[in-house]
């Protein structure tokens, strides 16, 4: 390594990036390389065969033979990338694809972005302008907090309040009530615990306080939608959780992302047609950055027809196997900070003494899931987050349950409590 980027890698290693490096390096959860894939089975470069608990691919479509088609396809009609910067030009499948979407989540119009990172990097800045106020979930995604200091670096202001505290929302809301541009940034489904975020409370403070709420569910779109019932608990469609709750456009524009429940890349905001336009030209990825490859433009239009025909069933299934695994990690006596039925289990270490070892155990007994470790996550919320999709089967939650019974043993060695223990 030459001298002067090692001092950029040391001197920027503080005490808390240190920790994570060290994680990094000397877990094998981490910086997993696959030479193989069968659904949701992997092969690792030594050989090593893992169920995949860490992917976000949750209708499966990735591996669907139409899917695939339907991407290559894409590449010998349009070649391997869209070549222009949004804003001079698109090809047709970027505009049809932002036409279903917004079809399907029920607004005026949308705006395709390479990414939910770039989209949020350029929406939240373009949004607040240089005068605007905007009030951040503390638990909402990096991505976010990174956007809104974009903006704040061009003069807006950015302020927080606790997740879920309403209450404190809404006296910054009333402080800064004079500001004609309020900015709510919050997760729709959040990405660590599954948990829906109460929308029906943000939709009714921007409209008392004349705010906009920006909901980046890139978790829930594909998989929650409107009409939920006991039959099927997501809902209908997978069309959001703004149509989740019932909720309309008025006061809201939603992001979603195409790279978990549809297999493919691009995320979308959903808004009105005003909006979009205005996007267009004032969110610097559409000015300065490209579309990404039309492959996945295709694939997803793909993936839109048979959500059709095929969505519900497979997100009754997710749901049918997220439950299994539910009970059977209970019965075991985790503790699980889930408070839906989302497809996104965090089982609650509550410290990060073990997690290597932890996660060398279950490499071995063939898990692959995402490490959750202070200072990634805050302290006494360590957990180990497990992500089930359609395509998972019956027999990977098994081995996964005993992977989990054999880390029982571990940790009751070490002194993690279980909740049959305590009531013991």
């Amino acid at each position: 390594m030459s001298q002067i980027q090692e001092i950029f890698v040391d001197d920027n290693l503080s005490d808390r990036r240190k920790t994570i490096a060290d994680i990094c390096a000397k877990s094998p959860m981490f910086d997993v390389v696959t030479r193989k894939v069968s659904k949701r089975t992997l092969e690792d470069e030594k050989g090593h065969y893992l169920a995949d608990f860490a992917t976000q691919s949750y209708l499966g479509f990735d591996f669907d033979p139409r899917v695939i088609e339907a991407a290559v396809q894409g590449t010998r009609d349009f070649g391997t990338v869209i070549a222009w910067c949004r804003l001079v030009s698109t090809v047709t499948l970027l505009t049809e694809a932002e036409r279903k979407t917004a079809e399907l989540v029920g607004s005026e119009a949308c705006s395709i972005f390479a990414s939910t990172t770039l989209l949020n990097h350029g929406v939240i800045p373009a949004l607040a302008g240089k005068d605007g106020v905007i009030f951040l979930d503390k638990s909402a995604h990096a991505t976010m907090y990174e956007g809104a200091k974009i903006a704040r670096d061009s003069g807006a202001t950015l302020v927080s309040f606790p997740t879920g505290d309403f209450e404190a929302l809404e006296k910054l809301l009333v402080e800064y009530q004079q500001v004609k541009k309020k900015l709510i940034l919050t997760d729709g489904v959040y990405s660590m615990t599954g948990e829906y975020a109460d929308l029906p409370s943000f939709d009714a403070l921007a409209k008392k306080y004349d705010a906009l709420v920006f909901v980046d569910d890139a978790h829930g779109f594909g998989v929650v939608g409107e009409n939920p019932s006991p039959e099927h608990p997501y809902g209908h469609k997978g069309n959001g959780l703004i149509k989740h709750f019932g909720l309309s456009y008025d006061n809201m524009v939603y992001i979603g992302c195409f790279s978990k429940a549809y297999g493919t890349f691009g995320a979308f905001i959903a808004c009105d047609q005003k909006l979009r336009d205005f996007l267009i030209s004032q969110a610097t990825p559409h000015d300065l950055g490209g579309a990404g490859p039309a492959s996945a433009l295709a694939a997803l239009l793909a993936g839109y027809q048979i959500n059709k025909t095929e969505g519900q069933a497979r997100r009754r299934q997710m749901y049918d196997l997220t439950k299994k695994a539910v009970d059977g990690l209970e019965e075991l006596g985790y503790t699980l900070e889930t408070p839906s039925d989302f497809p996104i289990l965090s089982v609650l270490l509550g410290k990060s003494d073990d997690i290597i070892a932890i996660s060398k155990l279950l490499y071995e007994n063939h898990i692959l899931l995402t490490l959750a470790p202070y200072p990634m996550v805050k302290r006494g919320k360590e957990s180990l987050r497990i992500t089930i999709t359609a395509t998972n089967t019956e027999e990977e939650i098994d081995q996964l349950l005993v992977a989990f019974k054999k880390l029982k043993s571990f940790l009751i060695e070490k002194g993690y409590p279980f909740k049959d223990l305590v009531e013991q």
